[in-house]
């Protein structure tokens, strides 16, 4: 048997970049698996593997047992499938493993349906591995189930594992404990400090060849408005009315100083004479790879991109949201203003997060912005 320190599990780009800074940071032996829920994941295991910083990568395609469940159509279909591969967990833990290795730990984010079910694949076998979690973005923090478990999920895996309690998460590795443990003040496990991108230039630059990001892919312009999908959120007249405050912005800070960055699945086709980011697609994270988030002044509805600053380069840009001028038509606000205010909490100069209350504060904060773009000049 081949005795690795680490396994790390990955869903998406985002945890494919907090998997590669917590491996450098700790130096250990590893293993990537990709589950490949995102286009191009193959080319992006390819370049991973070129970095040299995993032991083996290996792109998890095509995989019987976990197909089974996911395309199990209705819930009463699902519970079989999940049912059946509970019941034959070693051969579904086979066909996910590289044969032959013994891990010290797992590293994945709660949700990845391969890690639960390697979970119960430790349990059943009695397998040391421990099982840690890393932060995985927004959800991460806010996510209310963080420590809840299905009901019907805990009667299927209580029949397998008979009297056995399930090993779950030992600690976890966030990028700020501080938010995570206000966010879930009932936490007991220990949190660890997942180091900030602009502390490693080893991960930077892997990260940037990784997710090919060049410099020419930056964002230059001081004013970055992030969208949302505002068919799904806003009434029809506060769409109308976000258009004509993207117009205003264009107007007052001029046609080089403001670019607006499309929410990546938005594939509505706009009128609107404001500059766009012409890379849509790339995760905001991503760009602030070849870009100085130091420098920008963040404007959105409510985007949580506008605190991966924050998270991940330990930057605090000053941030305008919006949510209280233009209400949604779904959603809680009140868990959104929770969110915000305790990330507010964490930052040095908590002032850098504004949400005005009214028309006129907005307009204040406009003002604020407009001096300081052309003392900047």
């Amino acid at each position: 048997m081949k005795k690795m320190d680490a396994m790390y599990i990955c869903t998406t780009p985002f945890q494919v970049m907090s998997a590669i800074s917590l491996a450098v940071d700790k130096k250990e032996r590893a293993d990537l698996y990709i589950d490949p829920q995102f286009d191009e994941a193959a080319a992006l295991g390819e370049r991973i593997r070129a970095q040299g910083i995993f032991d083996t990568v290996v792109v998890l395609d095509d995989l019987e047992s976990i197909r089974k469940v996911r395309f199990a159509a209705g819930k009463i279909r699902r519970y079989s499938a999940v049912l059946s591969l509970y019941a034959h967990i070693d051969r579904a833990a086979e066909e996910i493993l590289l044969p032959d290795r013994v891990y010290r730990r797992m590293y994945a984010t709660r949700n990845v349906f391969i890690a639960n079910i390697l979970m119960l694949y430790i349990s059943k076998r009695d397998i040391k591995t421990k099982t840690c979690y890393f932060d995985d973005g927004e959800g991460s923090y806010d996510n209310v189930n963080t420590f809840r478990t299905a009901p019907y999920d805990k009667v299927i895996k209580k029949m397998m594992l008979g009297t056995k309690k399930l090993r779950g998460c030992r600690r976890y590795y966030m990028y700020s404990p501080e938010l995570f443990q206000e966010m879930h003040p009932d936490n007991k496990l220990p949190i660890y400090k997942l180091p900030n991108f602009n502390k490693n230039e080893r991960v930077r630059t892997a990260l940037k060849e990784i997710f090919e990001i060049t410099d020419d892919k930056g964002i230059k312009e001081p004013v970055i408005i992030f969208d949302v999908l505002r068919e799904r959120v806003l009434s029809p007249e506060n769409d109308k009315r976000v258009v004509e405050l993207y117009d205003r912005l264009r107007r007052e800070f001029g046609d080089d100083k403001v670019i607006v960055k499309r929410h990546p699945r938005d594939s509505r086709e706009y009128d609107e004479a404001i500059r766009s980011y012409p890379y849509p697609t790339i995760p905001f994270e991503i760009i602030c790879l070849a870009s100085d988030p130091s420098k920008m002044i963040l404007i959105s509805l409510l985007s949580t991109a506008t605190i991966m600053p924050k998270l991940l380069f330990d930057e605090e840009p000053e941030t305008v949201l919006l949510y209280h001028l233009y209400r949604r038509e779904n959603g809680n606000d009140e868990d959104r203003d929770r969110f915000f205010e305790l990330t507010r909490k964490t930052y040095r100069d908590p002032d850098s997060i504004k949400i005005p209350e009214s028309e006129e504060e907005l307009s204040r904060i406009i003002e604020e912005i407009k001096d300081r773009l052309r003392q900047a000049d």
